[in-house]
């Protein structure tokens, strides 16, 4: 699927993936969750991802087209530069607010937060890209899983309280 606009660069750095790596595997020993492993393959899907999803305003593209057998989170902000993937990680965690861990399961408010800390998931992909949209300079982060998580009935043992 096309999008709307033309697409913004890739602004994936070894840098930023390491950056965004440590946040997330931060958050995930906090639950109990094994350490995630950047993989060069789903490095080049992330990016390839973020760059395709930056052809729609904001969040429009959504998860189209996502490749099966892979779970994914995706994040935009504006701003004045690009912004580091703590940013969308730290986003995606703030959703625990939401979680219930007595009644375990997804939810739109909390899938960011339930795949990021999944326990099964254990490989990453991570991609950016960013630069001057139609307001402001755009970011879109892309973490792409595998094993993926939010998986119907098993979000009891792959969600773990802190």
């Amino acid at each position: 699927m096309s999008g709307t606009r033309p697409a913004l660069p890739d602004t994936t750095t070894p840098e930023f993936q390491a950056e965004a790596l440590a946040e997330a595997n931060a958050f995930r020993a906090k639950h109990h969750a094994p350490p995630l492993v950047l993989d060069p393959e789903l490095n080049a899907y992330a990016q390839s991802r973020a760059v395709s999803r930056s052809e729609q305003e904001g969040l429009d593209a959504g998860h189209t087209g996502l490749r099966k057998g892979t779970g994914e989170n995706i994040f935009w902000g504006g701003g004045s530069e690009a912004l580091p993937g703590s940013d969308a990680v730290k986003s995606w965690y703030d959703e625990i607010k939401a979680y219930d861990f007595a009644v375990p399961g997804f939810s739109g408010n909390t899938g960011h937060f339930t795949q990021l800390v999944w326990k099964g998931s254990t490989k990453v992909g991570i991609g950016r890209a960013s630069g001057q949209g139609g307001e402001y300079h755009e970011t879109y982060v892309v973490f792409v899983f595998e094993a993926p998580g939010n998986l119907k009935d098993a979000f009891a043992e792959n969600v773990l309280p802190a």
